[in-house]
C-alpha cells in the first residue's frame, strides 16, 4: 500500500494546496490567516470568481457539518470518537492548546470527556465565515500556543425597501441514512433586518468500508439561530444574536459511554460603529452569555457491571471592546480589551446492583475569571514590505467554589486550589515581496496558555485512548511556546502556490504521568495518571497549497500537510497526523453544470507513542465524485448537488480517530435547495 501511495503524494506535492485567500480581517496579511467565506446562495448572473471556486472547494458536500468544512483546511485536523463531537486541532497542537471562539466570544464545553467542543453547537447556516490563525496571529482574542479558530456569525441584511428573502434545502446521505433539513429567512428594511435559520439533522448507525454497521454511531440534533440588526445612525448598528442547539441520542463508538442530551443557549448584544472618516474607523462592543448542558450515559450499552450517569454544566458570560484606527499614513492599530467568567461542574453517579449509588464530582465546581488586553500594529513600510506586531497580556484566576470539591482534592494533598496565571504573548511578522511574483513572510512568537479545568481539577477522568484514569494537579505551571514560521508564496494571474514551515518549543509541556501508588477507579483501567509539567516538547511541520485556474472553466485546488512532535526524552508525541493531501479538479459546463473529481490521501503513521498506547495507522487513498446543477430564474435559484464519496468503498481510519473505528464506506449523497 505504501508503494502505491508514492505517485499520488508526488502529484499532491506538485499541485501543493489551496490558496488561503479571502482573508478579511483588517491589517492581517493573507499569509497569516486562512478564512472560509460561507456566502449564502443569492440570485445573480455573475460568472464564477476565484473566491466562489474556493468556497465551493470547502462546501463540496452541501450537507456537510461545520466540523467537516473546517477539516478541509490544511492546518486543521479532528480527533474523532464518533460521527458527532469531533475535536479540532491546529497543526500538531492539542485541543487544550488551541483557542476556539464564536465571533470573538468564549465557549466552554460541559463534558469532561471532551465530547462537546464548541464547533458542534454551530451549523454552517449560522455562519458568515470560519477563520483560522496560527501561533501568535491568534493572540488578539485569547491566550493559546497553537493558534485560534474563530467562527464568525452571519448577520441580517438591510435593504432600500422592505424585502423578504431566504432559502430552503433538503439532503440525504446513504452511508448513515442521514437526513438534513434547513431553512433560512431574512426580512430587510432600510433601518432594520431580521435573520432566522433552522437546521435539523438525523443520522443512523453508519456503514464502514467493510460493509459492517458501526454500532453506537447515530445522532440527532436541531439548531435555531436568530440575528437582529438595527441602524441607530448611518454608521452605528445595534445587533443581537441568539442560538439554541439541541442534540440527543448521540453515539460514540470509540468510547464506553454515549450522550443522552447536549444543549447550548448562546446570546449576545453588539454595538458597532464603522466610519473611515472618524479617527477610530471601527469600534465594537459586545456583551455575551452562554449556557451548555451535557449528559453522558451508558443506557444503550449492554451487559455492563456498573451503570453510570455523567452530567456536566458550563456557564460563561463576558464582554469585549475592540477598536481600529490609523495613527499615521500606512499604519493600522487595533486595540482590544476583554473579560469573562466561566463556571464548570460535572459529576458521576455509579449504580451497582445491590449497593447504594456512588456519587462523586469529576469536575469539582470551579470558576475561571479571565481578563486581557491586546494590541495589533501594522506598518506598510514601502510598496514591498509590511511589518506587524501582536501582543497580549492575560490574567486568569481559577478557583474551586464548593467545599465538597476542595475536600475531594485534599485526599491528594492539594490544600491550595486557587491559582492565578499571568500569560504574556508577543509576535512579530515581516512580509516582503522578494522578487516580482515571490513573497516571503517570516514570523516569530512567544505565547502561553493556562492549564484547563481538567488538568487542574479533574477527578478520575477515564481516557479510552490510553486506558488510564486521570487526576488534575492545581500546582501546574502554564505552558510557554517559542515558535518560528516561514511562508513563501508565488502569485500569478492563474496560479498561486504557497509553502509554510514552522517549528515550536513548548516549555512546561503538560502531560499525564503514571502514578504507581494510586489505584484506578474505572473497571479495567491500566492505572492512574496525574497531570504534570515536563521540561519541553518540540513540534514542527509544513503545509503547502496551490490554486491553479487551468482554464476559465477548470480549476485545480490541492493541499498538503505534515506534522512532527517529540518529547524532551525523544519519544514521539501522541495524536500527530501523518503526511496528508487533498486534491480537487472541478470543471464547469457553462453557468449551470459542474463536475468535480477529488482524491484524499494519507500516509501510514508508524511513529507512535508507546507511552500512550497509541496504535499505528495504515495509508489510505479515497476517491470522490461530485456534481451540481444550478438554474436561475427571475426571482429564484434552484440547485441540485450530489455525488459519491469514498467511491471504491475503502476501509480506512484517520490517525486521530480513537478506538481503531473505521470511517464510513461508500456514501451517496444529494441535496436540493431553492433560494428566493
Amino acid at each position: 500500500m505504501a508503494k502505491d501511495m508514492k505517485t499520488p503524494f508526488l502529484m499532491g506535492s506538485l499541485a501543493l494546496g489551496m490558496w488561503p485567500a479571502l482573508a478579511q480581517q483588517q491589517a492581517v496579511p493573507a499569509d497569516s490567516v486562512r478564512t472560509i467565506v460561507l456566502q449564502e446562495v443569492a440570485v445573480t448572473t455573475k460568472s464564477h470568481s476565484q473566491q466562489q471556486h474556493l468556497q465551493e472547494f470547502y462546501q463540496a458536500n452541501r450537507s456537510a457539518t461545520t466540523e467537516e468544512l473546517i477539516a478541509r483546511m490544511p492546518e486543521v485536523s479532528f480527533i474523532r470518537r464518533g460521527s458527532y463531537g469531533m475535536e479540532p486541532t491546529i497543526r500538531a497542537y492539542s485541543p487544550g492548546q488551541v483557542s476556539v471562539m464564536l465571533d470573538g466570544m468564549r465557549l466552554q464545553g460541559a463534558c469532561t470527556d471532551k465530547m462537546d467542543p464548541a464547533t458542534i453547537y454551530i451549523e454552517p447556516l449560522n455562519l458568515q465565515g470560519i477563520e483560522v490563525q496560527t501561533a501568535g496571529a491568534g493572540s488578539m482574542q485569547a491566550a493559546a500556543i497553537g493558534g485560534s479558530l474563530n467562527m464568525k456569525l452571519a448577520e441580517a441584511e438591510l435593504a432600500g425597501a422592505p424585502a423578504l428573502s431566504g432559502s430552503v434545502s433538503s439532503g440525504y446521505q446513504s452511508a448513515a441514512q442521514a437526513v438534513l433539513e434547513a431553512l433560512r429567512l431574512n426580512y430587510a428594511t432600510p433601518t432594520w433586518g431580521l435573520r432566522a435559520s433552522g437546521t435539523y439533522r438525523k443520522s443512523q448507525n453508519y456503514r464502514n468500508g467493510k460493509g459492517e454497521k458501526v454500532l453506537y454511531s447515530p445522532y440527532e440534533k436541531a439548531n435555531i439561530a436568530l440575528n437582529a440588526k438595527y441602524l441607530l445612525e448611518e454608521d452605528l448598528v445595534l445587533k443581537a444574536d441568539f442560538i439554541a442547539d439541541e442534540g440527543w441520542n448521540i453515539g460514540f463508538p470509540a468510547l464506553p459511554m454515549d450522550v443522552g442530551e447536549a444543549s447550548a443557549r448562546i446570546g449576545s448584544v453588539t454595538l458597532l460603529r464603522e466610519n473611515e472618516s472618524r479617527r477610530w474607523s471601527r469600534l465594537e462592543a459586545r456583551l455575551y452569555a452562554n449556557r451548555i448542558a451535557h449528559a453522558m450515559d451508558d443506557s444503550a450499552r449492554p451487559d455492563l457491571p456498573v451503570r453510570m450517569d455523567m452530567p456536566g454544566l458550563s456557564r460563561t458570560s463576558g464582554l469585549y471592546v475592540e477598536g481600529s484606527m490609523a495613527p499615521a499614513p500606512n499604519q493600522q492599530l487595533t486595540l482590544r480589551a476583554d473579560a469573562s467568567s466561566s463556571y464548570l461542574e460535572a459529576s458521576m453517579t455509579m449504580y451497582q446492583p445491590g449497593q447504594a449509588p456512588m456519587y462523586m464530582l469529576t469536575w469539582p465546581n470551579n470558576r475561571e475569571l479571565q481578563s486581557g488586553v491586546a494590541a495589533q500594529y501594522t506598518l506598510q513600510a514601502g510598496a514591498k514590505t509590511q511589518l506587524q506586531l501582536n501582543s497580549r497580556l492575560q490574567v486568569s484566576r481559577f478557583s474551586v467554589t464548593s467545599a465538597a470539591g476542595r475536600d475531594q482534592l485534599s485526599v491528594f494533598g492539594y490544600g491550595q486550589t486557587r491559582q492565578q496565571f499571568v500569560i504574556p504573548s508577543v509576535s512579530v511578522q515581516a512580509s516582503r515581496v522578494l522578487y516580482k511574483k515571490l513573497k516571503g513572510t517570516l514570523s516569530g512568537s512567544f505565547n502561553g496558555r493556562t492549564p484547563s479545568a481538567s488538568e487542574l481539577y479533574g477527578f478520575y477522568l477515564f481516557s479510552r485512548f490510553d486506558g488510564y484514569d486521570y487526576i488534575g494537579n492545581p500546582a501546574l505551571k502554564p505552558e510557554q511556546s517559542l515558535q518560528g514560521e516561514l511562508t513563501l508564496s508565488w502569485q500569478e494571474p492563474r496560479l498561486r502556490v504557497q509553502l509554510t514551515g514552522y517549528a515550536s518549543r513548548v516549555a512546561n509541556y503538560i502531560v499525564g504521568a503514571y502514578e504507581a501508588e494510586l489505584s484506578a477507579m474505572t473497571i479495567g483501567a491500566h492505572g492512574v495518571k496525574v497531570y504534570q509539567n515536563e521540561a519541553y516538547a518540540l513540534l514542527a511541520g509544513a503545509e503547502a497549497s496551490a490554486v491553479y485556474n487551468i482554464t476559465a472553466y477548470t480549476q485545480l485546488v490541492s493541499t498538503l500537510r505534515y506534522g512532527y512532535g517529540r518529547s524532551a526524552g525523544g519519544d514521539p508525541l501522541p495524536m500527530v497526523a501523518p503526511l496528508r493531501s487533498v486534491s480537487s479538479l472541478r470543471r464547469y459546463f457553462g453557468d449551470r453544470l459542474w463536475v468535480q473529481g477529488e482524491t484524499e490521501m494519507a500516509a501510514a503513521q508508524h511513529r507512535t507513542s508507546a507511552r500512550f498506547q497509541e496504535k499505528p495507522t495504515e495509508a489510505f487513498m479515497l476517491w470522490h465524485l461530485r456534481a451540481g446543477y444550478r438554474l436561475e430564474t427571475e426571482k429564484k435559484v434552484w440547485e441540485l448537488n450530489g455525488g459519491v464519496e469514498n467511491l471504491f468503498d475503502a476501509a480506512y481510519r484517520e490517525h486521530l480517530d480513537w478506538g481503531q473505528v473505521l470511517r464510513p464506506g461508500r456514501n451517496i449523497f444529494f441535496q436540493a435547495s431553492m433560494a428566493f
